[in-house]
């Protein structure tokens, strides 16, 4: 008899291009996924809707996929991932071709051997960047394809020329440098203003830091507009936001402001997309317990501040003083303490993509795999939508 399949742990990481906007998701999983995992992943998960805003690489094992699974998904917009190896025998080849006429993008992952040959279907290789000491062979083979080439495990070290990838891989939290802080005078009136809303301030008040900078007032109804509303119910002025929003959506929309990319800015904030998926995904695993709704905009808002010592450059209880959050996000945030600092670490440790210790925080959380699976889905695609208005 068969054993049950188990749904793999799995984890997402963006992947930027050179100016740090999120171009594409890429899954990493604790094993390559098969045939039935990425099934469960397209239908019951979510990825396929998920699809329409950014291209998603999927490690894979080709040979256990069927083609079919390719029916309805935007071209090319899903990426298999799997060792350069794959394909060597004529019967992989014929599998990969059939995959590639399906609709599904193919990438080979690992520094190919030297003399190496990929199948034709591969248009796209990942590997560790490996500077200016990249091997003659692996820069023909990447000017022979198309890509999107990826490098894999970058850091805040990027060689300055690119080489020839397209992307990169993981987490920028690291990389906020002045140039993508933005300006710091409207983010000084950004913390006022957050101040004033969680002290429950007079409208009158809120609308005068408002009115100190049009481009806020600007930039707020824009990203409310995009993100919060269905078409035909438009938010015109700010006084309409707070009547409509109330006070705990707009501390949401004001937090994300903090993050967002200067007005003509060169390079997006690699911190927007990453805060924005962190608060939606500590709501979802706080909502799951059916708490409060002001409990939900809590665990939003840990998730959001949790990277503003990060994107302000200063320590987090000295950023907190001023903004009268409640007790157990002030703890959760300062030395992850209670259930928000316990999901809060859920989601740093899955960032991390240390799957043994995931496991364990997901199960003192009480959380099931591919429940965590749809909720990190349903985050990402959220965050990539912000980050895309913002």
């Amino acid at each position: 008899m068969n054993a049950p399949h188990v749904f793999p742990l799995i984890a997402l990481q963006p992947v930027h291009d050179a100016r740090r906007a999120w171009v594409a998701l890429q899954v990493v999983a604790e094993r390559p996924c098969d045939g039935a995992t990425l099934q469960r992943l397209l239908e019951d998960r979510a990825l396929a809707g998920v699809l329409d805003i950014l291209p998603c690489i999927v490690p894979a094992d080709p040979l256990t996929i069927d083609p079919a699974l390719a029916k309805g998904l935007p071209r090319d917009r899903l990426i298999l991932s799997f060792p350069w190896q794959t394909g060597a025998q004529s019967e992989q080849r014929e599998t990969l071709r059939a995959l590639s006429e399906a609709g599904f993008a193919l990438m080979a992952s690992g520094l190919p051997a030297e003399g190496a040959t990929l199948a034709p279907e591969i248009r796209a290789i990942a590997v560790p960047c490996p500077g200016s000491a990249a091997p003659e062979h692996l820069v023909r083979l990447l000017l022979e394809r198309p890509g999107p080439h990826l490098a894999l495990g970058t850091t805040e070290k990027v060689c300055p020329g690119f080489c020839r990838f397209h992307w990169l891989s993981g987490h920028y939290a690291g990389m906020a440098s002045p140039a993508v802080k933005g300006d710091p005078a409207a983010r000084s009136q950004l913390l006022r203003l957050l101040a004033l809303i969680t002290a429950d301030a007079e409208l009158a008040e809120l609308e005068t830091v408002f009115k100190q900078d049009a481009s806020l007032t600007y930039k707020l109804l824009k990203l409310v507009n995009s993100v919060a509303f269905m078409p035909g119910r438009r938010i015109e002025n700010f006084s309409q936001a707070l009547i409509m929003l109330g006070r705990r959506q707009l501390l949401r929309w004001v937090s994300l402001l903090l993050f967002a990319q200067p007005a003509g800015g060169a390079q997006a904030s690699p911190l927007l997309p990453l805060a924005a998926m962190r608060g939606k995904l500590l709501e979802a695993l706080i909502r799951r317990r059916g708490v409060t709704h002001d409990r939900c905009d809590q665990a939003f808002m840990t998730g959001m501040f949790s990277l503003l010592d990060q994107l302000l450059a200063q320590p987090m209880a000295e950023i907190l003083a001023p903004l009268n959050l409640a007790d157990e996000v002030v703890q959760a945030l300062v030395g992850r303490h209670g259930e928000f600092g316990l999901s809060l670490k859920t989601v740093e440790t899955a960032e991390q993509g240390a799957f043994a210790a995931l496991a364990e925080l997901l199960a003192a959380l009480g959380v099931e795999r591919e429940s965590w699976a749809a909720m990190l889905i349903d985050a990402a695609g959220w965050a990539a939508l912000v980050a895309r208005e913002a």
